[in-house]
């Protein structure tokens, strides 16, 4: 069985190494508990909440090429298997592009499959945009703070 991936892409008007900046800093655009130690061997942790109560995404940093690369062990707590996150940025001057992967759903139960993926393409679609906007706003922030 081929491995299933959510493969999302985004454009930003904001220089790769803006986005990378606020790529590895979490708190600014996914949440304020949020952790991530942009290091190699680095900790990953999400805590979240649903109607079920309290849960927690956890991984590690696999590899880091700043300001380039970003790939993370992803595992909710109550999963029996585990997932990987990649995330690759691109671009020279003023824009950027970020595309990230998100595999390994093969190893999920067929069951639980279609809907763990439904989930979180819809949760990647809302952080990107969110990484997208702040990294943005954090150019023009900077630009009109430079140009004053």
């Amino acid at each position: 069985m081929s491995d299933p991936e959510i493969r999302l892409e985004r454009t930003s008007k904001a220089p790769v190494d803006r986005l990378w900046e606020t790529l590895v800093r979490p708190a600014l655009w996914w949440g304020e508990d949020v952790l991530l130690e942009p290091r190699p061997g680095g900790l990953f942790h999400e805590p979240w909440r649903d109607v079920e109560g309290q849960h927690h995404t956890r991984g590690k940093v696999l590899e880091i090429e700043p300001p380039r690369l970003l790939r993370l062990s992803w595992r909710d707590d109550d999963w029996d298997f585990g997932t990987q996150v990649r995330f690759s940025l691109s671009g020279k001057g003023e824009g950027s592009r970020i595309l990230m992967c998100h595999s390994g759903w093969q190893a999920a139960p067929e069951p639980r499959q279609a809907g763990l993926l439904d989930d979180h393409r819809g949760g990647w679609n809302h952080h990107l945009g969110n990484l997208v906007a702040c990294a943005e706003q954090r150019s023009s922030t900077l630009k009109d703070e430079v140009g004053a």
